[in-house]
Order: C-alpha cells, then sequence, then structure tokens
C-alpha cells in the first residue's frame, strides 16, 4: 500500500512540474544591469544548466520619452544591429556562451548625438553570473557630440 501511494506521488510530482523545473533550467528572467541617461536600460539574463556550458544575453529597452536609437551588438564574431523606438520591449540580443559582450547605442536628435557604450564580462566558473545576485562585470561611458 506504501509503495503504491509513494509512486502516485512521484508520478504526479513529475506530471504537474513545468518542463524547465523538472530538466533543470531556469526560464530567463531579465535583470537590470545599467542606464544610460536620455536613452534607455540596458538589461541582462542567463541561460545556465546543469550538465552544459552557461550562456548570456544582452537587451536594452528606450524610456519611454527617449528618442529613436540605435544599437550595436558584438560578441565574438556575431555582429547584430537594432532600431529601438521609445517605450517598445525590450529588444533581445542571442544567448552567447562569449565572455565578452558590447552594446553600442547612438541617438541623434536636432541638437546633438548622444552616444553610449557598455562593454561586459561573464564568466569564469561555471556558475559565476548564473544567479541574479551575481550580476556581471561591465564598464559603461556616455557621451555627447554636437550636430552641425
Amino acid at each position: 500500500m506504501r509503495t503504491a501511494i509513494l509512486v502516485g506521488a512521484l508520478i504526479a510530482a513529475v506530471v504537474l512540474l513545468p518542463g524547465s523545473a523538472a530538466s533543470g533550467r531556469q526560464k530567463p528572467k531579465p535583470y537590470v544591469l545599467t542606464a544610460f541617461a536620455d536613452i534607455g536600460t540596458v538589461y541582462w539574463r542567463y541561460d545556465c544548466g546543469r550538465h552544459r556550458p552557461p550562456k548570456w544575453s544582452l537587451g536594452v529597452r528606450a524610456f519611454d520619452d527617449a528618442a529613436t536609437t540605435t544599437v550595436t551588438y558584438r560578441a565574438g564574431a556575431s555582429r547584430r544591429q537594432r532600431t529601438l523606438q521609445p517605450g517598445a520591449p525590450i529588444a533581445w540580443f542571442p544567448f552567447s556562451r562569449e565572455l565578452r559582450q558590447r552594446l553600442s547605442l547612438a541617438q541623434a536628435t536636432e541638437p546633438r548625438t548622444l552616444y553610449g557604450k557598455v562593454s561586459v564580462r561573464f564568466g569564469g566558473m561555471h556558475l559565476v553570473n548564473c544567479w541574479p545576485y551575481l550580476p556581471p562585470r561591465f564598464t559603461a561611458t556616455l557621451g555627447t557630440k554636437p550636430n552641425s
């Protein structure tokens, strides 16, 4: 009788657990990395499984009152470019195992062009940057250039 109850409970647990919890994977959740004045917020997320190397992703969301912004993403040989509209959802770049990922942001308005750059260094040991309380190291710069 006890064996039947134990087997029934085990089957119920496996059937009722979501696929991500059963496999040890977490659904990627965004965490704030930094923000650029008058441009928007830069986010990071991780995908760290038990039996595979970790991967990370960067994303950007333009502020509601910002101007249209061009974002260039670089990680290893990969390069992608996106145009952000104010208030649009987070624009995510693909997950990558590259330990160094960079974003360049450019926002041109009539009086000036605003530039932002962030260089992110992930990694080291397997579980580094695989928890929200262990964010990656990064450097960020912000500058302007008057338009002629």
